[in-house]
């Protein structure tokens, strides 16, 4: 019986696994398939070239090295295909993972929060950046009026790569702002308070639109988000905290729900629909 040992890595450009196999040898097409078999691939790289190596310098037996690279031209028109078909969610699940290309160069990682076969809904996977919710302690205007959604649809929203932006499909969001229901549709958003804890017993926020808990989010270490040198950092959501007036709903550094002043710095880890 072979003993096989696979040890995973993983970059932007590439996924990496080292296996060692102990009593057998593999030639190169028989150890492609045996990683394409119990490879779990968080990332959707699927069909990409897969390079193989291979060394006898071991003293267990044979040691191969597989990476497979990463590319970003083949996945759109895959997704594209898979939801014309009705199949998406056969092709995508929540947890994986996608680098999708910037107009201004490099990747932004996204994760799938959720998917169904003419759907997909995802969240970024660490914040872009960080920023405040209004200049002014206030949440008066509800997300509809806040400087934070401003800076998701004309600061982040754009950088997308417009091939990946023409797939977004618009989300209606629904507020009640000073007794006053509001309805929107955005193609960039910052994920409802529902979206990530699910309703509040306590009536903390009172989301009205077609939130619901994703499936991501159901554990607090789930939730947690860094960003860049500041480590893990709380970010932001945009329910309004109905207990305060001053305050918008986040997700804090150990995964719990909080509020903070509309001024306060938080992570921006905004989401779209596909």
């Amino acid at each position: 019986m072979a003993k096989i040992r696979i040890d995973r890595t993983n970059s932007k450009e590439y996924e990496e696994v080292i296996v060692e196999i102990e009593d057998m040898d593999f030639d190169k097409d028989a150890i492609n398939t045996l990683i394409e078999k119990s490879w779990d691939v968080k990332t959707l790289v699927l069909n990409t070239p897969i390079v193989t190596s291979k060394s006898d310098d071991s003293d267990k037996g044979p040691r191969y090295n597989i990476r497979r690279i990463k590319k970003d031209t083949f996945l759109l028109d895959e997704i594209k295909s898979a939801k014309k078909e009705g199949k998406l969610d056969k092709f995508i699940s929540p947890f994986d993972e996608i680098d999708i290309p910037l107009d201004t160069g490099g990747y932004v990682t996204v994760v799938c929060a959720y998917s169904g076969p003419n759907t997909a809904r995802f969240v970024f996977e660490g914040c872009w950046d960080e920023g405040v919710m209004n200049d002014e302690a206030t949440n008066k205007g509800g997300y509809y009026k806040s400087k934070g959604r401003a800076h998701v649809l004309v600061d982040i929203l754009p950088k997308i790569s417009q091939e990946w932006r023409e797939i977004f499909k618009p989300r209606r969001i629904v507020e009640k702002i000073n007794g006053e229901r509001i309805e929107y549709e955005d193609l960039m958003w910052l994920p409802s308070a529902t979206d990530v804890f699910g309703l509040s017993p306590e009536g903390y926020w009172k989301d009205i639109d077609d939130s619901f808990q994703l499936p991501i989010f159901r554990r607090e270490r789930d939730r947690v988000k860094e960003c860049g040198d500041e480590g893990t950092y709380p970010y932001w959501l945009r329910s309004v905290h109905a207990a305060y007036g001053t305050d918008f709903c986040n997700v804090d550094t150990d995964g719990g729900a909080d509020g903070s002043g509309a001024r306060w710095l938080n992570g921006f880890a905004p989401g779209f629909d596909i």
